[in-house]
């Protein structure tokens, strides 16, 4: 992917590509999308293991990749959690913006 790629579409091509890669994929939740330094997802997974918090990861910018992106997997039941606040999200996360993406969306 080019540098010139700008970070949303770099956003929902990453997207797509998981919800291609993953057959269990749910929805995936794009937090804080008016953020414009960093892409966080929120993967909805009714196959992954419950952890009972948001756990994330980092993934730093390369070169095929040019924008920092943080992700965490959790259950559809720990995201009604999240949205009820029965579950933190990680530090600097919010839902005062966010964008929920079907694989309808990305795949049609």
């Amino acid at each position: 992917m080019s540098q010139n790629h700008n970070i949303f579409s770099a956003a929902e091509s990453l997207i797509q590509e998981h919800f291609e890669l993953e057959p269990n994929l749910e929805n995936v939740i794009w937090i804080n999308s008016d953020k414009t330094t960093e892409i966080r997802l929120l993967e909805i997974n009714s196959m992954t293991f419950p952890a009972g918090a948001v756990l994330s990861f980092y993934f730093p910018p390369d070169e095929e990749f040019p924008y920092p992106t943080i992700m965490a997997e959790i259950t559809p039941e720990e995201w009604q959690k999240v949205l009820r606040n029965e579950i933190p999200l990680p530090e600097g996360w919010t839902l005062e913006n966010y964008k929920v993406y079907s694989r309808e969306m990305v795949t049609a």
